[in-house]
């Protein structure tokens, strides 16, 4: 049974993971994999990564590099790419404090994020800078998920550097999004938060606004969801404010009770007042049309098992309550079931359930490096809570044999953007892009690494 939380992990960062004389026992292996394999990985994927990212010319971080980590030509710098990059530079700060390189690429991640991307007419961060001018048919706009994403780093940068300039800005991020995306009536948080009101009748307006891939401005969504959920989290860690917990326990409650079907799965979109937008009952050529709005991200449903347990010990002071564990046990063992290939060979990108027999399909086979990661970590936690259920320990460990094999790259090192069983493409593909950074792989390496050394407390 699980008995650490986040304040041992706070408790074992402030001891310095094996830096000086308070150094943690160090298990030889983790389920079944050696200690030394992840740690080794983690090494070089941080390596890999900083300061090979902070512009030292323009601020932030470089975007785009290719296969072999040279930098590409472009170099366009998008919200949630900055912000993914703090986050993770912060988070290495605390793993490794000895090494001043990851506290000094989270201070330019921080001093970019702060300077240069926050807009002071209207608030909120910038989509991307420098920003995208406004027309009358493409008016300027905030998306609340890249929002959430610089708040869960401004959070995470806060645990290193709790400064009242800091503490400032991460008031003023959830103010933000309080004042902005928050809906107070029927809870939860719009995504597409136009600076101004956008006109019913403009067609060419609410064209635009459809464009932009994250159906319609008056819908809530999953993926917005679960990542404010995630903020909040961290947020409520460092800033333990009423409102702030107040909205973590409305978010956990939404994606918990709401979002999560009795099928075990999350849908995607939904109506502002809590219907899921479904296509299950139209024909077989209209779902595949509109797959984006309508089917099983089983990534994202795995990423949300974790996300809810994070969320309820946040709450809770490291306690996980029993519905919410319920219902993070059945996203994970729904995507056992459902999502992985033969012998947990790597999940699987999408699904679904057509009419009329309902059976899963899947319908994108590629092997995403972001669930990849998220789904091993997520195993390595279900295991905390349910060692008796040997699925856990032998899905992690065959996953791990998965990652090694299909995702990292042996020559140039870091990972593929897809398994190369399924898309032996991703070889030759960009290594770091504005939706790939280190978050995802990094953040699974730092918590395997973590449950590894609680488990030598238990």
């Amino acid at each position: 049974m699980r008995t650490f939380t986040l304040l041992a992990w706070a408790v074992m960062v402030l001891a310095g993971f094996g830096c000086g004389p308070e150094k943690q026992p160090e298990p030889e292996t983790y389920l079944g994999v050696p200690v030394a394999e992840i740690e080794t990985e983690l090494e070089q994927l941080m390596a890999l990564w900083y300061p090979r990212i902070v512009d030292t010319v323009n601020g932030g971080y470089l975007t785009n590099f290719e296969r072999d980590w040279t930098p590409s030509e472009s170099q366009n710098k998008m919200l949630v790419t900055q912000a993914r990059g703090l986050w993770t530079a912060a988070r290495a700060a605390a793993f490794f404090p000895d090494r001043p390189v990851f506290r000094e690429a989270a201070d330019a991640g921080f001093r970019f994020l702060t300077e240069k991307m926050w807009d002071t007419q209207y608030g909120g961060f910038y989509q991307y800078f420098p920003p995208v001018a406004a027309t009358p048919s493409e008016p300027s706009y905030k998306m609340t998920y890249s929002n959430a994403f610089a708040l869960f780093a401004l959070a995470e940068y806060a645990r290193i550097n709790p400064e009242p300039a800091v503490m400032d800005w991460v008031r003023k991020a959830f103010q933000w999004l309080e004042s902005r995306a928050h809906d107070p009536q029927l809870r939860g948080y719009y995504n597409l938060i136009f600076d101004e009101p956008l006109s019913a009748t403009d067609t060419a307006q609410q064209r635009y606004a459809g464009s932009l891939g994250w159906g319609k401005p008056e819908w809530k969504d999953q993926n917005t969801s679960i990542h404010v959920l995630e903020a909040l989290s961290t947020t409520y860690q460092v800033l333990p404010e009423p409102l702030v917990g107040e909205r973590l326990a409305e978010m956990l409650h939404l994606v918990r009770d709401t979002m999560v079907n009795e099928d075990g799965y999350l849908h995607l979109y939904f109506t502002k007042d809590w219907e899921p937008i479904s296509h299950r009952d139209s024909s077989r050529a209209y779902i595949l049309d509109n797959l984006p709005l309508d089917h099983q991200s089983f990534g994202h449903d795995i990423e949300t098992g974790y996300l809810l347990i994070e969320a309820s010990e946040s709450l809770n002071d490291g306690a996980v309550d029993a519905k919410t564990l319920e219902t993070a046990k059945a996203l994970v063992d729904h995507t056992l079931a459902y999502g992985f290939d033969q012998d947990y060979y790597g999940l699987f990108d999408r699904g679904y359930r057509f009419p009329p027999d309902r059976e899963m399909e899947i319908v994108n086979n590629h092997k995403v490096w972001w669930a990849q990661a998220e789904a091993w970590h997520a195993l390595g936690l279900m295991t905390q809570y349910f060692p008796n259920e040997k699925v856990y320990e032998e899905a992690f460990r065959k996953m791990w044999d998965y990652i090694q094999k299909e995702m990292i790259d042996p020559e140039y090192g870091g990972w593929y953007a897809n398994g190369l069983d399924t898309a032996p493409e991703s070889i030759s593909q960009r290594k770091a892009h504005q939706w790939k950074g280190a978050y995802h792989n990094g953040r699974a390496l730092f918590q395997v690494l973590t449950y590894a050394r609680e488990s030598t407390q238990e």
